[in-house]
């Protein structure tokens, strides 16, 4: 009568711990791999502005800054003084993405020729993961920005280790 009275409170014990648990279901994403010709964005870290506009075949806006867009990719470079600090990539596949649905940032890192293997990660939310590459003193984002818009991959040294 104990052993079936025990077995009972471990079940209903059981289930009552999981009651409160909600299942997180991860988004999973199959995007295009990049091309050969791609060059991940944070390669143009610290190029001159002339010097990526000349490799990139794009001339810079009258603030300084980059955009070259296909149909997978909306890349973004940001310039101070003239020298590039500041790149992202939209993955136009992505859209609509959800600031409320986890997703797997590996998938997204991989679409844009970022080794993980190489990052550390530093902080997880459902709509943001940041990693530091220590080697290239790099700090990545993978970011849902907004509900409705494409994944972000933002690259830079700021605040790298901070």
């Amino acid at each position: 009568m104990i052993k079936h009275g025990l077995i009972y409170m471990l079940v209903i014990s059981s289930v009552l711990l999981g009651c409160d648990k909600q299942e997180t279901k991860v988004e999973k994403l199959k995007l295009t791999p990049p091309p050969a010709e791609f060059i991940s964005p944070y390669r143009f870290l610290k190029f001159r502005v002339s010097a990526a506009s000349d490799i990139l075949k794009v001339a810079p806006d009258a603030n300084g800054s980059i955009v070259t867009k296909t149909s997978q990719y909306e890349t973004r470079y940001e310039s101070n003084d003239g020298v590039i600090t500041y790149s992202e990539v939209a993955l136009l596949e992505t859209a609509p993405c959800s600031q409320t649905q986890e997703f797997d940032p590996i998938v997204l890192l991989d679409a844009v020729a970022v080794d993980f293997r190489r990052l550390e990660p530093q902080m997880r939310m459902t709509h943001v993961a940041t990693y530091y590459d220590h080697n290239e003193k790099l700090k990545v984002r993978v970011i849902c920005q907004q509900d409705g818009m494409p994944f972000i991959v933002a690259f830079s040294h700021k605040y790298y280790g901070y």
